[in-house]
């Protein structure tokens, strides 16, 4: 069968185009997506409802806000929301519903669940088996015991130093290095018992 040149040139000529349509129809669409406007002004009334720590007004209830540093004992529970002028140590097995904010360093206590997020302006130690329901975000560096769950991210201006059996469900951000430590701690003791 033979094809009549004008219509092998028309047929050719449409496959061209549609290749190019098919090429540019991704850059095409960017022209019809909207566009960001840039930052919003935002009343500042909202700000006080939306962020408890916003201004001194804003404290309520389910804020306990301390000044200087403080220690809690094992086995403390509370159930608002945790704000430390100073550095904060957290016995183990204590128990903290909400949100824990320290502007100094931040030790943690093994067995301990924290219900939010755990914000500190210095570094964050947690020992054996704690549990954080939102996020830990440091200042400095973050060091996370045996055991350890995050529920979402680390977020740490310093280096991350985790072991290989706790886990961080979302990411891990570090401005340094991220060590992943592969082998569990043996207590020597403990470890000269077993063995005999």
């Amino acid at each position: 069968m033979i094809f009549d040149p004008y219509v092998l040139l028309v047929l050719s000529l449409l496959g061209l185009l549609g290749f190019v349509v098919i090429l540019f129809v991704p850059s095409l669409s960017e022209f019809k997506r909207p566009r960001d406007k840039g930052p919003r002004r935002v009343l500042r009334r909202t700000l006080h409802k939306l962020n408890v720590w916003a201004d001194e007004r804003a404290l309520g209830v389910d804020l306990l806000k301390i000044s200087g540093d403080v220690s809690f004992p094992p086995g403390f529970e509370l159930e608002e929301d945790v704000v430390v002028e100073g550095s904060l140590t957290v016995g183990d097995r204590c128990h903290f519903h909400r949100c824990v904010k320290a502007k100094g360093d931040v030790d943690v206590g093994s067995d301990v669940v924290i219900g939010g997020n755990l914000v500190a302006g210095g570094s964050v130690y947690t020992e054996d088996g704690t549990v954080i329901g939102g996020s830990i975000e440091a200042r400095d560096n973050v060091k996370l015991g045996e055991r350890v769950f995050v529920r979402l991210s680390v977020v740490s201006g310093g280096n991350v130093e985790l072991f290989e059996n706790s886990e961080v469900e979302k990411n891990i951000l570090a401005q340094g290095v991220i060590r992943v430590i592969k082998h569990p701690r043996l207590e020597f003791l403990s470890a000269m018992e077993d063995i005999g």
